[in-house]
């Protein structure tokens, strides 16, 4: 068995890798103009620059996707709540 020795140079970075390969067609009626423009500004950027739009935008909306889960599961559990003192 080889061992390997890396080359001294940049550290590694912690984390892990998550690559993107597809295709997104905007859909103008369906699809908000601020969605055009945000593509668009990813396509134009490079290296660091287009990874801190991704990471603004998918921050972004995983906060949005997060409140809009917490407001839809406190209406399910107000209709529980709702439902078991209809009965009294």
């Amino acid at each position: 068995m080889t061992d390997f020795k890396r080359d001294p140079g940049r550290p590694r970075e912690s984390g892990r890798v998550f690559e993107f390969h597809f295709y997104y067609r905007f859909s103008p009626g369906e699809d908000p103009p601020e969605l055009e423009t945000l593509l668009a500004s990813i396509i134009q950027a490079n290296g660091r620059k287009r990874r801190d739009i991704l990471r603004a935008a998918l921050l972004g909306g995983a906060q949005q996707a997060g409140e809009t889960a917490d407001r839809a599961e406190d209406s399910d559990i107000a209709g529980l709540f709702e439902e078991m003192f209809d009965e009294f």
